[in-house]
């Protein structure tokens, strides 16, 4: 007979059981699973199309301190028709911020959120309020292009 061992240590996951961490990337082949609502369907490349309305979903371990941050793009061609574009961001339904960008391109948002917005060690939900959407065609309505977003320490 072969000798027995115990299992190896468990160490803490920074995944929830179904899968979700406190961060993802749009060119993530499981990406679809963070987006709750407002998002077209998945495209081709690194990118997801934002519409009115985008909500995402995370899950977060204990930490002693998070910031929200994401990666995204105003495109020129919806640029043109928006003009400058504030977004409000939430979580969990507590409004955390809301950031004004004057040209379009690629932008980065990172924001501290205090202690008391979070669920630790469970699902929390992130909601990204555009004040204007571009309409190029009819009953077409696009925001932004999200690349990756997520909670760091």
């Amino acid at each position: 007979m072969p000798e027995s061992f115990p299992p190896p240590a468990q160490r803490a996951s920074l995944e929830a059981p179904g899968g979700l961490a406190h961060f993802a990337a749009m060119s993530d082949p499981d990406a679809a699973a963070y987006l709750v609502k407002g998002f077209r369907e998945k495209n081709d490349g690194s990118w997801r199309w934002a519409v009115e309305h985008p909500v995402m979903r995370f899950y977060l371990p204990a930490l002693s301190q998070a910031k929200f941050t994401m990666a995204f793009v105003l495109p020129g061609q919806t640029f043109r028709l928006t003009g400058p574009v504030t977004l409000t961001f939430s979580i969990n339904g507590r409004v955390l911020d809301r950031a004004r960008y004057e040209k379009p391109g690629e932008q980065q948002y990172t924001h501290q959120v205090p202690p008391e917005f979070l669920k630790p060690q469970a699902i929390n939900i992130v909601a990204i309020e555009p004040d204007k959407v571009a309409a190029p065609h009819p009953g077409e309505r696009l925001s932004f292009l999200l690349i990756r977003a997520g909670f760091t320490e």
